[in-house]
């Protein structure tokens, strides 16, 4: 059977495009709470009951040896935690500055900060949490447009009054930021939702968790081909293709469906035999 005869269900794990063949896809779910099992393979993530049936869940990026969603999540959110602080060192610097008299030479830019460089190319992965971001825009810039105000006061003789506005701006609009980076955090726990393919390969079912599905679709004709070169040293006997999407033509790695299952039943074969 020709490649191009099946349509192929194409999913994200973090940036990158993978696919499976539908033909052995039963269904995709919302990953439901799973039930853990002891075994040493770290690509298990436990059973969940489908309907009455007890089914193995496998969890794709660790088979890929990516970070878990789960790591990858608190890592975003340790960041955003650092890059809060950042603001709160930046304002203090700020007053210090005023004070003594001396030159401020942190930046004023909001696009130029650690922040502002992380805000203006993150993709959030839902509406809910891209729909927050948007609220830093705002106060972010008024923040950093505070450093040239404040100086400029100072240039004018107006200290005193420079520290007042900063210290009104350390309780109004930093404290604003400050509110809205602990809502960020929160949404990013509470709108992590992974997805589960079940699949179906010669009478054994499993589930595998992945970022999000993409499409179903036939990939490009004729774009299907091993991989070759320094990547094929690379290569892991769970991918060995890759194919092109028909639209955008975004690179999918495809996924060998008999590999997720010979790993499986190494790891715990009486679960997936059950």
């Amino acid at each position: 059977m020709n490649e191009n005869d099946v349509p192929w269900v194409t999913f994200r794990l973090g940036e990158r495009f993978f696919g499976i063949e539908s033909s052995y896809v039963m269904e995709m779910l919302v990953l439901p709470d799973l039930s853990h099992l002891p075994t040493p393979a770290d690509y298990i993530r436990g059973v969940m009951n489908l309907r009455g049936t007890v089914i193995l869940v496998v969890d794709l990026r660790r088979r890929m040896n990516m970070h878990s969603v789960a790591q990858d999540v608190e890592a975003l959110v340790e960041l955003l935690g650092k890059r809060e602080q950042d603001h709160l060192n930046w304002i203090t610097e700020l007053e210090n500055s005023v004070k003594e008299g001396r030159e401020f030479k942190l930046t004023t830019n909001p696009h130029a900060c650690a922040f502002g460089k992380w805000y203006d190319t993150y993709k959030a992965s839902n509406v809910i949490l891209e729909n927050h971001l948007k609220k830093f825009d705002a106060p972010h810039k008024r923040i950093h447009s505070l450093g040239i105000e404040a100086v400029e006061m100072v240039k004018k003789g107006q200290r005193e009054d420079a520290l007042k506005l900063i210290e009104r701006e350390r309780k109004g609009t930093l404290g604003l930021l400050a509110g809205l980076f602990a809502e960020a955090k929160k949404l990013l726990r509470e709108t992590l939702r992974e997805i589960v393919i079940v699949l179906n390969y010669e009478g054994r079912t499993v589930g595998v968790t992945v970022d999000a599905i993409e499409s179903v679709e036939h990939l490009k004709e004729g774009s299907i081909e091993e991989i070759h070169g320094l990547a094929a040293q690379l290569k892991d006997g769970l991918v060995s293709m890759t194919g092109k999407t028909q639209k955008g033509e975004k690179i999918v790695m495809l996924v060998n469906t008999g590999e997720v299952f010979k790993d499986t039943v190494a790891a715990l074969p009486e679960a997936v035999n059950a």
